[in-house]
Protein backbone atom coordinates (compact mmCIF):
# COMPACT_ATOMS: atom_id res chain seq x y z
CA UNK A 1 0.00 0.00 0.00
CA UNK A 2 1.33 3.53 -1.19
CA UNK A 3 2.26 5.70 2.22
CA UNK A 4 0.24 8.66 1.89
CA UNK A 5 -0.86 11.63 4.06
CA UNK A 6 -4.12 11.07 6.22
CA UNK A 7 -5.76 13.53 4.34
CA UNK A 8 -4.81 11.73 0.69
CA UNK A 9 -6.37 8.17 2.28
CA UNK A 10 -9.85 10.14 3.42
CA UNK A 11 -9.94 11.00 -0.59
CA UNK A 12 -8.93 7.93 -1.64
CA UNK A 13 -10.45 5.09 0.46
CA UNK A 14 -13.71 7.12 1.16
CA UNK A 15 -15.27 5.15 -1.96
CA UNK A 16 -17.38 2.50 -0.68
CA UNK A 17 -19.08 -0.26 -2.70
CA UNK A 18 -21.72 2.50 -4.90
CA UNK A 19 -22.58 -0.12 -7.27
CA UNK A 20 -22.77 1.26 -10.63
CA UNK A 21 -22.63 4.79 -12.13
CA UNK A 22 -22.85 6.70 -15.22
CA UNK A 23 -20.08 9.58 -16.11
CA UNK A 24 -22.09 12.75 -14.35
CA UNK A 25 -22.47 10.30 -10.91
CA UNK A 26 -18.85 9.02 -10.90
CA UNK A 27 -17.53 13.16 -12.15
CA UNK A 28 -19.79 14.30 -8.86
CA UNK A 29 -18.42 11.65 -6.06
CA UNK A 30 -15.00 12.38 -7.54
CA UNK A 31 -15.77 16.06 -7.69
CA UNK A 32 -14.16 16.45 -11.15
CA UNK A 33 -16.01 17.59 -14.73
CA UNK A 34 -17.46 15.12 -17.11
CA UNK A 35 -14.93 15.45 -19.16
CA UNK A 36 -12.21 15.04 -17.02
CA UNK A 37 -13.74 10.93 -16.68
CA UNK A 38 -13.76 10.87 -20.17
CA UNK A 39 -10.56 12.14 -20.91
CA UNK A 40 -8.91 9.56 -18.09
CA UNK A 41 -11.05 6.56 -19.99
CA UNK A 42 -9.97 7.38 -22.82
CA UNK A 43 -6.21 7.27 -21.34
CA UNK A 44 -6.81 3.89 -19.76
CA UNK A 45 -6.86 4.84 -16.49
CA UNK A 46 -10.57 3.62 -15.86
CA UNK A 47 -12.05 0.09 -16.63
CA UNK A 48 -15.74 1.13 -17.07
CA UNK A 49 -17.83 -1.47 -18.43
CA UNK A 50 -20.50 -0.80 -21.39
CA UNK A 51 -24.37 -1.16 -20.70
CA UNK A 52 -25.11 -3.41 -23.14
CA UNK A 53 -28.55 -1.93 -23.49
CA UNK A 54 -27.32 1.87 -24.62
CA UNK A 55 -23.52 1.47 -25.19
CA UNK A 56 -22.97 4.01 -21.95
CA UNK A 57 -20.08 3.60 -19.34
CA UNK A 58 -20.79 1.94 -16.55
CA UNK A 59 -18.17 3.15 -13.61
CA UNK A 60 -18.03 1.09 -10.21
CA UNK A 61 -16.40 1.85 -6.69
CA UNK A 62 -12.77 0.75 -8.67
CA UNK A 63 -12.68 3.17 -11.00
CA UNK A 64 -13.95 5.98 -8.50
CA UNK A 65 -10.83 4.46 -6.18
CA UNK A 66 -8.65 5.36 -9.38
CA UNK A 67 -10.40 8.78 -10.08
CA UNK A 68 -9.10 10.02 -7.00
CA UNK A 69 -6.13 8.19 -7.01
CA UNK A 70 -5.03 10.56 -10.52
CA UNK A 71 -6.01 13.12 -8.69
CA UNK A 72 -3.66 12.47 -6.13
CA UNK A 73 -1.16 11.58 -7.44
CA UNK A 74 -1.29 14.33 -10.07
CA UNK A 75 -1.30 16.85 -6.87
CA UNK A 76 1.75 14.85 -6.20
CA UNK A 77 3.20 16.21 -9.56
CA UNK A 78 3.38 12.39 -11.31
CA UNK A 79 2.29 12.87 -14.84
CA UNK A 80 -0.34 10.41 -17.04
CA UNK A 81 2.31 8.09 -17.84
CA UNK A 82 3.71 7.41 -14.22
CA UNK A 83 0.17 7.19 -12.92
CA UNK A 84 -0.23 4.50 -15.32
CA UNK A 85 2.97 2.86 -14.27
CA UNK A 86 2.01 3.33 -10.63
CA UNK A 87 -1.50 1.81 -10.94
CA UNK A 88 -0.39 -0.96 -12.84
CA UNK A 89 1.77 -2.33 -9.93
CA UNK A 90 -1.20 -4.15 -8.51
CA UNK A 91 -2.23 -6.10 -11.90
CA UNK A 92 -0.56 -8.60 -13.59
CA UNK A 93 2.78 -7.69 -14.93
CA UNK A 94 2.49 -4.93 -12.99
CA UNK A 95 5.48 -2.81 -11.61
CA UNK A 96 8.10 -4.46 -9.05
CA UNK A 97 7.98 -2.70 -5.57
CA UNK A 98 11.54 -1.71 -5.97
CA UNK A 99 10.66 -0.05 -8.96
CA UNK A 100 7.48 1.49 -7.53
CA UNK A 101 10.17 2.69 -5.03
CA UNK A 102 12.50 4.37 -7.61
CA UNK A 103 9.70 5.95 -9.45
CA UNK A 104 8.89 7.96 -5.91
CA UNK A 105 12.29 8.46 -5.56
CA UNK A 106 12.72 10.32 -9.15
CA UNK A 107 9.78 12.53 -8.35
CA UNK A 108 10.91 13.44 -4.77
CA UNK A 109 14.87 14.37 -6.30
CA UNK A 110 12.75 16.35 -9.26
CA UNK A 111 10.41 17.26 -6.26
CA UNK A 112 13.34 18.81 -4.78
CA UNK A 113 15.17 20.84 -7.97
CA UNK A 114 12.07 22.63 -8.33
CA UNK A 115 11.55 23.58 -4.84
CA UNK A 116 15.46 24.75 -4.93
CA UNK A 117 14.52 26.80 -8.88
CA UNK A 118 11.50 28.57 -6.96
CA UNK A 119 13.55 29.59 -4.00
CA UNK A 120 15.88 30.96 -6.32
CA UNK A 121 13.46 32.90 -8.32
CA UNK A 122 11.53 33.96 -5.03
CA UNK A 123 15.34 35.47 -3.93
CA UNK A 124 15.60 36.88 -7.08
CA UNK A 125 12.56 38.77 -6.99
CA UNK A 126 12.74 39.57 -3.60
CA UNK A 127 15.75 41.61 -4.27
CA UNK A 128 14.23 43.02 -7.57
CA UNK A 129 11.53 44.24 -5.39
CA UNK A 130 13.90 45.73 -2.53
CA UNK A 131 15.73 47.61 -5.65
CA UNK A 132 12.40 49.33 -6.88
CA UNK A 133 11.66 50.19 -3.52
CA UNK A 134 14.76 52.49 -3.42
CA UNK A 135 13.65 54.10 -6.33
CA UNK A 136 12.40 57.55 -6.31
CA UNK A 137 8.83 56.91 -6.58
CA UNK A 138 9.27 53.19 -5.32
CA UNK A 139 7.88 51.92 -8.96
CA UNK A 140 10.51 50.49 -11.32
CA UNK A 141 11.04 52.07 -14.46
CA UNK A 142 11.21 50.55 -18.32
CA UNK A 143 15.12 50.07 -17.52
CA UNK A 144 14.56 47.99 -14.72
CA UNK A 145 11.67 45.66 -16.55
CA UNK A 146 13.97 45.06 -18.93
CA UNK A 147 16.82 43.93 -16.94
CA UNK A 148 14.20 41.91 -14.85
CA UNK A 149 13.22 40.27 -18.02
CA UNK A 150 17.00 39.38 -19.12
CA UNK A 151 18.02 37.44 -15.50
CA UNK A 152 18.67 33.98 -16.02
CA UNK A 153 16.35 31.65 -15.42
CA UNK A 154 15.18 27.55 -15.79
CA UNK A 155 11.67 27.91 -14.74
Amino acid sequence: MLAFSPLIYRDLFHASDVGTMKVNEIANLADVSPDTVRFYNREGLLRPRKDPRNGYNLYNSEDLWRLRFVRVANKLGFNLREVKVILSHGTEGGLAGSDLKELFTDRLCRLDQELKELKRLRDDMKTTVQVWRQMPDGAPNGHSVQEFSRAPTSV
